[in-house]
């Protein structure tokens, strides 16, 4: 907090991380990782960005990002 009482800048990410956390927590209880990937990305979402709230690395997102892609082309192929 800043020294008028308002939350500063940093105060506000951390606040956004913790919920973004909370709210993947929820979302992995009902669906597989790979679901909830599939909707943060949908959103708009980078690898980067859904590793950090998930709490994985970003290259194991963009691995299932990829695998996403391919069941989707391969879907649209039969």
């Amino acid at each position: 907090m800043s020294k008028d009482g308002l939350a500063t800048l940093d105060d506000l990410l951390k606040q956004a991380k913790t919920t973004n956390r909370l709210l993947a927590a929820q979302l992995k209880a009902q669906m597989s990782q790979m679901d909830v990937i599939r909707l943060l990305s949908d959103l708009g979402l980078t690898a980067r960005e859904i590793g950090e709230i998930l709490g994985t690395s970003a290259a194991t997102v963009a691995v299932t990002q990829q695998r996403l892609r391919n069941k989707k082309k391969k879907k649209t192929e039969d």
